[in-house]
Parts: C-alpha cells; sequence; structure tokens
C-alpha cells in the first residue's frame, strides 16, 4: 500500500512539475540577424513619425470628446447631449436584471438577492428624476413604462427569490422593443451634435485641408462594428471601410498611441500603394494568401 502511495505522489509530482515547466525555447537568430531586424524596426519608426508630422489634421473621438489637431494647435469640444444618458441609463435597467440573474435558473442566493435589493433601491429615485432632464413627453413616458415594467419583474423575483429561464427570457424579450426606441433616439442625438460640431470646425478648414482630414476613434472591442460615430465618418468623408481615412483605435486609451496606430496606418498605406499597387494590401496579414494556399493542401476538406 505504501509503495502504491510513493506511486501516486511521484505521478502528481510529475504532474506539477509538467504544468509549471516552461515552453523550450524557439530557435536562435544569429546575432548578425537580430540586429539588421532591430535597425529595419528603428527605421520604421522613425518613418512613422515623419510621416505622421506630414500629414494633414486629425480628428481625435473618445466618446463625447473630440479634438482637432491642426497646424500644430488643438481645440476641443463636447458633444454630448441631454437625451442621451438619460435614455441609455433606463435602457441598462433591464440589461442590469439579466446579467445578475445570469448564468442560473431556480433559486436565488444572497449575494444575488442583495445586488437584486440595491438595485430596486435605485430605479425610484433614477425614475422621479427623469422629470428635471426634460424630456419630449412621448420619450418620458416609455421611460417610465420601462421603469415600472422593471420594478414589477424584480418584486416578483425578489418575493419568490427564485425564477425561471424562460421567464427571464420572457420579461427581456418584452424589454427590447422599448429599449431599441431608446437606442433609436440616443442615435439620432448623438448624430445630430457629431455632425453640427464637425460641420463647425468645416467650416474653418480650407478644401485642401479638409481633403487631408484622418480621423481616429478610440473605443472598446465590442462596438466596433458599426459603431455610430464610425458610420458617420466614413459616409462623410466617402470612404468605403475603417482603416483609410477613419482609423479605430480599438482599446488604445492613450491618445499618443492612438496617434501611432494612425501613423502605422499612413506609412503601411504608402508600403502598400509601393509595393503591390494597393494602399489596403498591409492592413491584412501578408502571410495571409499564402497561407489560403497551403492550408487547402495541409487541411484538405
Amino acid at each position: 500500500m505504501r509503495f502504491r502511495h510513493l506511486i501516486v505522489g511521484a505521478l502528481a509530482a510529475a504532474a506539477v512539475r509538467a504544468q509549471t515547466m516552461p515552453a523550450p525555447a524557439g530557435p536562435v537568430q544569429p546575432a548578425a540577424l537580430t540586429a539588421l531586424n532591430d535597425a529595419f524596426r528603428a527605421a520604421y519608426a522613425d518613418a512613422r513619425q515623419r510621416v505622421l508630422a506630414a500629414s494633414g489634421p486629425t480628428l481625435i473621438v473618445a466618446g463625447d470628446s473630440f479634438a482637432l489637431l491642426r497646424g500644430g494647435k488643438r481645440v476641443e469640444a463636447n458633444v454630448a447631449t441631454a437625451i442621451y444618458d438619460p435614455v441609455k441609463t433606463i435602457a441598462h435597467i433591464p440589461l442590469a436584471i439579466y446579467v445578475t440573474l445570469t448564468p442560473g435558473d431556480g433559486a436565488i442566493g444572497d449575494d444575488r438577492l442583495k445586488t437584486l435589493t440595491r438595485l430596486r433601491e435605485l430605479i425610484p429615485p433614477a425614475g422621479k428624476s427623469l422629470d428635471l432632464v426634460k424630456l419630449p413627453a412621448s420619450t418620458l413616458a416609455r421611460q417610465k413604462q420601462l421603469v415600472a415594467a422593471c420594478l414589477a419583474f424584480l418584486d416578483h423575483v425578489a418575493g419568490t427569490r427564485r425564477f425561471a429561464r424562460t421567464e427571464l427570457v420572457a420579461f427581456t424579450r418584452r424589454m427590447a422593443p422599448l429599449v431599441m426606441q431608446n437606442v433609436s433616439e440616443a442615435a439620432r442625438a448623438q448624430l445630430d451634435a457629431t455632425h453640427a460640431q464637425v460641420s463647425a470646425w468645416r467650416r474653418d478648414l480650407s478644401p485642401q485641408e479638409w481633403s487631408r482630414l484622418h480621423v481616429v476613434i478610440i473605443g472598446p472591442h465590442m462596438p466596433r462594428e458599426d459603431l455610430v460615430v464610425t458610420q458617420y465618418f466614413l459616409r462623410l468623408l466617402h470612404e468605403p471601410r475603417e482603416g483609410g481615412r477613419v482609423v479605430y483605435a480599438e482599446s488604445l486609451w492613450q491618445e499618443p498611441q492612438a496617434l501611432d496606430l494612425l501613423g502605422t496606418h499612413l506609412l503601411d498605406g504608402g508600403i502598400g500603394e509601393a509595393f503591390f499597387g494597393d494602399a489596403m494590401r498591409m492592413h491584412r496579414d501578408l502571410l495571409g494568401d499564402a497561407a489560403k494556399q497551403y492550408l487547402a493542401r495541409l487541411l484538405p476538406q
């Protein structure tokens, strides 16, 4: 029996060592090749800064904060609207309920009940505060409808300390049309405010400056596709896709990093045009086409 325990212990120790063993190092690059590649990277970084400095005006978009960089000067503006945050916050109530109850089904534990109770306490004061925002009558009525439905669902769930997944989905589906009406109003308000500000700046730019304007949009990963301001600037500048005059700086929250990305786009556009006659070629993996061809042989369907 003791021998068996020794074997089991040895196997367990080996498993731990296997789990913590670092990966073997890759092939060692000759020093001369490393030095040459480092020189290329340094030359690329220098060129990126030169290209960026020689570019036209740049408009940086970070949420409601806009900044126009032009001729060494910076002008800032905020395009927040009175209606956006209220309708967004109320639309978040059913979402808050859903995420609190997800995943799961059946009995509600103490921790989640505490979260639901706190949410329940916050909703009525928020609902009453809407009277101070001066929303259109139809918009205000919709917010009160959302609030009432969410309170009723919360009271039911908290009272029974149970819920069924089908019941939760039925609730969220009922809320979806109201939420999407809020979404439509928020989008219109955001676009109107954005267009007003950009139009004011455009009047100060010469036609040549406007033709060289680049837009850098800083934002998170999830709303990247079809982001409101991205759609606006693509349409305004007649750009077929993101990556040309409109650049999305995903999760690059520091402005210098976002500008470096713009510089990369500008320089890579020139590289793609110079080598392949396609300014967008370097915006996808240079190895991609060769990979597709070889994968057809490596992994035949």
